[in-house]
């Protein structure tokens, strides 16, 4: 009878929000089990005596979450930590295996500002700093960051960039411009590191999750082929993804497998070509074994491609095919490139040896245009629409090897 007194004091302290220590003798060991980046991973954790409490959709429910998060589950944070840094993971991994336990924790679909708690409270654990805002009946949850981001909404507090990270649980469709989103936690995490999108490392997937496939495309009248390997499960965890500057999208590297089923064969078949040929052959390759749509009509509002995804889909835009092109030179040959964005379309140019055709006078070196997109018309090296080329153009990133 007596430990069924304490049991009945302890549920009380965790939904009316005095808990001070983490209740061993009480709590039951729970398992977390989940899949992350192909394999299956597990972590314990004491669950409060009858697990945690509804949020009920108000601020006010935050302190007492992060009480019971801070007495439950600060065993987790090195655990999160030991997977981190096994995998390599970086910010935005991480993130994502963030999102996993969560998930596990406070299913987002049965309480979904918990759910947001516990992603705050990871984060924040972690060393970033997190901040909670309200508007209306959403809770936003920013990251403090420094990395350039343009489709989602962007927060200043104290002269500090804020990310807003689930912009996509609302359908991207927030009207921030109207209200001003109230923070609900009082204070900030101190000397805390700042969110980075820029990935520049890919994990290791398991191999059996790899599938393969035949890339196959006309280049001067004969049909080229290339048999790769591609991980499908790789555009889960770059769906939420946002625009970034196109220095983090083309930059971001192939994973060991696709990099090794492809790049090698691919200097084999080029090592006999000129620079300009070769880059040419890369050119045909991009344009004519991926096909093209736009976003608005695939994904109702601008997304872009890491250069794996682009291999791995069927359809992409001239963003996706400009970013594949630039990953593939720069892997194969590591030549200086611009990328040239126009109005309505994008386009990399080459510093070769020999330039020909269009050329870009850029910081006292030319460059040859090339143009990776499918067309109506057979572009060759130095080629582009006529349209195009009276169009007005900025040169948004300028890649240059540290041989030059």
């Amino acid at each position: 009878m007596k430990t069924m007194r304490i049991v009945i004091t302890i549920c009380f302290l965790a939904f009316g929000g005095s808990i001070s220590a983490k209740a061993d003798a009480y709590a039951e060991t729970h398992e977390i089990r989940f899949s992350f980046l192909g394999n299956e991973h597990t972590i314990e954790y004491q669950e409060p005596p009858k697990g945690f409490p509804n949020s009920f959709n108000k601020a006010s429910t935050f302190p007492n979450m992060v009480k019971l998060l801070d007495a439950y589950c600060t065993d987790i944070i090195p655990e999160l930590s030991t997977i981190r840094k096994r995998l390599h993971l970086s910010d935005w991994y991480y993130y994502q295996l963030i999102r996993k336990v969560s998930q596990q924790l406070v299913p987002k679909e049965k309480d979904y500002w918990g759910y947001t708690y516990c992603k705050w409270f990871f984060l924040a654990r972690s060393g970033f700093n997190p901040v909670l805002c309200t508007m209306d009946d959403k809770l936003l949850l920013y990251i403090k960051s420094n990395s350039t981001i343009y489709n989602i909404p962007i927060k200043v507090i104290g002269e500090k960039q804020y990310v807003c990270m689930n912009y996509h649980d609302y359908n991207h469709d927030i009207p921030i411009e109207k209200t001003t989103p109230q923070p609900v936690q009082p204070s900030f995490v101190e000397n805390s590191e700042d969110f980075n999108y820029m990935i520049a490392t890919m994990p290791d997937f398991p191999e059996e999750k790899y599938v393969n496939k035949t890339i196959e495309f006309k280049y001067k009248g004969e049909t080229a082929k290339h048999d790769i390997k591609v991980f499908p499960e790789i555009k889960d965890y770059f769906i939420n993804y946002p625009v970034t500057d196109y220095r983090f999208q083309f930059n971001i590297p192939f994973s060991k497998l696709t990099y090794s089923s492809l790049i090698p064969s691919l200097q084999l078949k080029l090592k006999d070509k000129t620079k300009e040929d070769g880059v040419e052959y890369i050119m045909f390759f991009v344009r004519n074994a991926f096909g093209y749509e736009a976003d608005s009509l695939m994904y109702g509002r601008e997304k872009r491609f890491s250069p794996e995804e682009t291999l791995a889909s069927d359809w992409s835009d001239c963003e996706d095919h400009a970013g594949l092109f630039f990953s593939l030179v720069r892997e194969v040959y590591n030549l200086p490139m611009i990328v040239l964005s126009y109005p309505d379309h994008i386009n990399v140019a080459v510093k070769l040896e020999k330039f020909k055709g269009k050329t870009i006078l850029h910081n006292g070196s030319i460059y040859t245009i090339c143009e990776p997109t499918p067309q109506k018309k057979v572009f060759f090296l130095g080629q582009m629409e006529k349209k195009l080329s009276k169009q007005p153009y900025e040169v948004v990133y300028e890649y240059v090897p540290s041989r030059f």
